[in-house]
């Protein structure tokens, strides 16, 4: 199986001269509710057992419509048209729910969806054989690639820099290789933890491009190693 990582896209002539397309709400959207879109983020491993109202999310003034738009809600979330969803749909995605939500441009609804990931592959990830790399956020530091023997290893790694260099450290994936347990059927995941893309196997990659679907671009993962899956 190949892969590819998604990328939201940033050509003005699809999505606008605004970017992130959506990070704000309408003014009748009571943003502090206890079912809107931001009582998400205390779900971050799990869903919600209830249905968030999401019917007020305002496309920014200079951003396009697309089927999938960018938002500065968080990574996890994913604002998409129903013809993305119903793509999507026929596809194996990492653990995932759709919520309706309505998107507003100039005062007219649209009605689209959340798409909501709580995605995480690490235990998947054959840590001997993958190369990782030291970075800050604050300077856009990479240290030389280097190896650990263990999940573990990896843990006691990442929390170390974190107390020794500060909060704005971190170690990612650099080579990344699954082990025997990946599932090679998957065709939407994000790793997590030591690596933020999202990735999209070639055959829904070819079914977005080939609807026609606007928004999301792809690069090969060159830096994702799937040893079992051919």
């Amino acid at each position: 199986m190949k892969y590819f990582v998604m990328e939201e896209s940033l050509d003005k002539k699809i999505v606008g001269s605004d970017f992130p397309q959506a990070y704000r709400f309408i003014k009748e959207y009571n943003e502090d509710a206890p079912n809107a879109l931001f009582s998400l983020y205390k779900y971050k491993d799990t869903f919600p057992d209830y249905v968030p109202n999401l019917d007020g999310v305002m496309l920014a003034g200079y951003a396009k419509l697309t089927d999938f738009v960018s938002n500065g809600f968080s990574g996890s979330l994913c604002i998409l048209s129903p013809k993305a969803k119903a793509i999507l749909e026929q596809y194996n995605l990492c653990p995932h729910q759709f919520y309706s939500l309505g998107l507003y441009k100039k005062k007219v609804k649209y009605d689209y969806f959340l798409l909501k990931l709580v995605s995480n592959y690490s235990d998947f990830v054959d840590y001997e054989k993958t190369s990782f790399r030291e970075y800050d956020i604050t300077s856009g530091y990479k240290s030389d690639p280097f190896f650990v023997k263990s999940k573990e290893e990896f843990w006691e790694r990442r929390q170390k820099i974190k107390a020794e260099k500060g909060i704005s450290w971190g170690i990612w994936g650099d080579k990344l290789v699954m082990n025997k347990d990946f599932n090679c059927e998957l065709d939407f995941f994000v790793i997590s933890i030591l690596d933020a893309n999202t990735y999209v196997s070639e055959r829904l990659k070819n079914a977005i491009e080939s609807a026609g679907l606007t928004g999301w671009e792809f690069a090969p993962a060159t830096n994702l190693i799937a040893e079992n899956c051919h």
